[in-house]
This record gives C-alpha cells, structure tokens and sequence, in this order.
C-alpha cells in the first residue's frame, strides 16, 4: 500500500470511532407527560433543625478534645 491510501484509512477510521463518541454521548429522550415542574420531595423545615444539632455536636466534641 502506499502512503496516500494508508492515510485515507487512518483518516477515515478515526472519523468512524470520533462519530460514535458523539453519538454515544447525545441525551436520552423523554416522554412529554412528565411532571417536572413541581418537585416530589421538598425541603422544609427539619433541614435547618439538623443543620443547627450539626453545629451544637461539633462545638461540643470541639470542646471536649481541647480539654
């Protein structure tokens, strides 16, 4: 084979592999009935709540190991 045709193939096999990159990363479809919009779980209060227990623990643990 000579060079030309060599490089027709590496050319033309990177291209293959480079389009099937770009077609394996391409987002999957979803149905348009889907609710989306509202949300299934919302935070509420006991986040705060738990934040603050959170900050309580590591100031006492803080506490208790200069001592």
């Amino acid at each position: 084979m000579n060079l030309r045709i060599k490089k027709a193939i590496i050319f033309l096999a990177l291209v293959i592999c480079c389009a099937n990159f770009v077609e394996a990363q391409t987002l999957p479809g979803f149905p348009t009935d889907v609710d989306d919009e509202t949300p299934t779980a919302p935070i509420d209060g006991f986040i705060s709540i738990a934040a603050a227990v959170g900050i309580y623990l590591g100031l006492k643990g803080k506490s208790n190991s200069e001592n």
